[in-house]
């Protein structure tokens, strides 16, 4: 198997695994965690496996004082700044609604990657978004009025998120251009992300969740290490050898995934529209290989 296309499968993996972060974090609220707690504890639970694991396997790790700021940044914005958008969107709306404008992503990849990457912004891109937002909003029904919720606060979460999802590829090639590696650049930004959270939400008010039942603790952990550290070792992985822009296009494969699993482990059924909408999306993803 050639790299390119070891790339995509990458990517299309992680785009699998962040389909579950809707389902399991809405079960996570109904224990009355908010947006903010469980952002950190995912990220935290997150770093401090994959540090460990790196540790372990004695594996390089380096970092260079002089990109403190950009990783910084990159953890602020497309770590800690998505998950908080991500999950108040998923609390204030629905996922349904979280999910399509979280899909914005490839819209600002594709500008990201053109401003900031020089990646070409072809023919083939454009019409490959088109389908997927088609495609994604059928898949997910968002033509059926009980299926949306939309108000300012939850709309505005569910962009935001879109936006710093979309540039996280343009951060992850800018790490690599620094020279670091896949295993580096998740860490550094889960690390730098952390630090932010901990600023916003301290410890030492998280104490009052040692007393929650170990049902919490199990979607919490389920959460951490599927929908957030293996799917971002995923993604960036297939960074390596796929451009940013069409990275974010494939990733959209998250909600196909997801209702196909529906299908196969909880006898839904799936309409003509949402066939369409996965033809669609995987026409899309076909596409960009």
């Amino acid at each position: 198997m050639d790299k390119s296309k070891a790339g995509f499968i990458f990517v299309i993996l992680a785009g699998a695994l962040w389909g579950t972060t809707g389902t399991i974090s809405k079960f996570i609220f109904e224990f009355g965690v908010d947006p903010l707690t469980l952002s950190l504890l995912r990220i935290v639970i997150s770093f401090v496996l994959l540090y460990a694991f790196a540790i372990t396997t004695k594996r390089r790790l380096h970092f260079n004082q002089e990109d403190f700021l950009f990783f910084l940044a990159f953890g602020a914005i497309s770590v800690a700044g998505f998950n908080i958008f991500y999950l108040t969107a998923i609390q204030l709306t629905t996922v349904t609604t979280a999910v399509i404008l979280l899909y914005t992503a490839p819209a600002f990849s594709l500008l990201a990657a053109r401003l900031v990457l020089k990646e070409p912004l072809t023919k083939q891109k454009i019409m490959a978004l088109v389908l997927t937002v088609i495609g994604i909003f059928l898949v997910v029904e968002g033509y059926r009025p009980g299926q949306l919720l939309l108000n300012i606060p939850g709309v505005l979460s569910g962009l935001g998120a879109g936006l710093t999802f979309g540039i996280y590829g343009i951060f992850s090639k800018g790490a690599f251009q620094r020279g670091y590696g896949t295993l580096e650049t998740v860490i550094l930004a889960l690390g730098t992300g952390m630090l932010v959270l901990l600023v916003l939400r301290p410890p030492w008010l998280l104490t009052p969740l040692v007393a929650e039942p170990m049902a919490l603790w199990l979607l919490v952990v389920m959460i951490a290490v599927f929908s957030t550290m293996l799917a971002y070792v995923f993604f960036v992985t297939g960074l390596v050898h796929v451009e940013a822009g069409k990275a974010t296009l494939v990733a959209a494969v998250e909600p196909v995934v997801a209702i196909i699993a529906a299908i196969i482990f909880l006898n839904e059924t799936m309409t003509f529209l949402q066939f369409i909408g996965v033809l669609a999306v995987l026409t899309a993803v076909r596409g960009q290989r």
